[in-house]
């Protein structure tokens, strides 16, 4: 009689585990599409607009699936008993794949900032209306993403998790893209200076420049203490 609940406890904890899995897997699943839909909208969205701060965050944005889609690879193999671990608990996996998410965002900012130097020095004739609402949808579908990383985070913490903190810099990065991008599709819109675009372009470039060197700082830690 007293092996039933044994095998029963055995099996919710099993189920209970194949759960927290799939349910970890979903926290980058869901944001992996979202991202992906709305930087193929912003990217077209750049291009008919002719507006850098749109195209930086596409840019942007399309990095992130590559970081999130590397982030969700790694995490499903995290779960797996057969991964190689470093000395800090992360597996190897996820601690590439932080590394090449922080190469993924330098790239990012050097296109920026040297579209962003042309771009004052050749304006362009940037249509600001549709940068505003393009922007600001992206905006909300970034605070969307932000939020539920961030919730996965607490509820799971997984929040010094590097994998995790990369993938999550990145949304991060693009809240601040869209933002900067509403901001100049409203000065362009409603004053009509286009050296608004490539000038928010070079600030948010300095500040996604700021955290991505925070989190490489982090890695390298991680290396050198493992």
């Amino acid at each position: 009689m007293s092996n039933h609940p044994q095998h029963g406890d055995h099996q919710h904890a099993a189920h209970q585990h194949h759960t927290d899995d799939h349910q970890h897997g979903n926290a980058f699943a869901i944001p992996f599409f979202l991202i992906l839909i709305f930087a193929i909208i912003e990217l077209f969205g750049g291009i008919f607009t002719q507006s850098l701060a749109l195209l930086g965050d596409a840019g942007h944005m399309i990095s992130d699936v590559l970081a999130l889609g590397m982030a969700w690879y790694a995490s499903h193999h995290a779960s797996k008993s057969t991964s190689s671990k470093h000395a800090s608990g992360l597996t190897h996996k996820e601690l590439y794949a932080s590394i090449v998410n922080c190469v993924l965002m330098l790239v990012v900012i050097v296109y920026l900032v040297f579209e962003a130097i042309d771009r004052l020095k050749n304006p362009h004739n940037v249509t600001g209306g549709y940068v505003m609402l393009i922007a600001f949808v992206g905006l909300l579908v970034n605070l969307l993403v932000a939020k539920m990383l961030h919730h996965h985070g607490e509820e799971h913490g997984s929040k010094d998790n590097l994998n995790h903190r990369a993938a999550f810099l990145h949304v991060l990065g693009d809240v601040l893209g869209s933002t900067a991008a509403l901001v100049a599709g409203a000065v362009i819109y409603f004053t009509g200076w286009q050296a608004a675009d490539p000038i928010l372009t070079l600030f948010i470039s300095a500040l996604i420049l700021v955290v991505t060197l925070k989190l490489a700082k982090d890695i390298w830690r991680t290396f050198k203490n493992g």
